[in-house]
């Protein structure tokens, strides 16, 4: 199962609750890469480009679905911008957790976030091109609108558990 989503939606924090609640592994692309790269995603962005920063989120996606064991991968907010990425994610349960603009501007405004310095015109026209693509790779979509993660985790909980 994947989770997209753009930056401060709660990837991470939904995929940590799905996988418990779902006994399985736990994979957090941005970690992986942040890992595997030895350096954080902003230096990751100021030194070697997005593109790099985006073939190193493509390897960890396929490793993560690739590996065999069943898991939950939160995904980075850009990893629909590449076609072999969305390819990749239809053929996984992939849940679309959607939050308000103005919840998603703040939580990321903090260090360690690639867009950080972005104005809140560019955040906006960064989400709007990859609206599409999200809602072409879901199986579910969420809105999160503010909500406890629990109460988020135990709604897509319940649309699992539907044929």
């Amino acid at each position: 199962m994947a989770i997209v989503g753009y930056m401060g939606s709660g990837k991470t924090t939904l995929g940590r609750l799905l996988a418990s609640a779902l006994s399985l592994e736990f994979v957090d692309l941005d970690r992986t890469v942040v890992k595997k790269a030895g350096q954080g995603i902003p230096e990751i962005f100021a030194e070697t480009g997005e593109k790099h920063f985006r073939d190193l989120e493509h390897e960890a996606l396929l490793e993560a679905i690739d590996r065999g064991t069943p898991s939950v991968v939160a995904c980075g907010g850009g990893i629909v911008v590449r076609p072999d990425n969305r390819a990749l994610l239809r053929d996984v349960k992939t849940v679309f957790l959607r939050e308000g603009m103005d919840v998603l501007f703040r939580r990321t405004r903090g260090p360690g976030r690639p867009l950080r310095a972005a104005s809140r015109e560019e955040f906006e026209r960064r989400y709007a091109e990859r609206l599409p693509f999200y809602r072409e790779v879901a199986d579910i979509e969420v809105g999160v609108d503010g909500r406890p993660p629990a109460m988020v985790a135990d709604e897509v909980l319940g649309c699992l558990s539907r044929p």
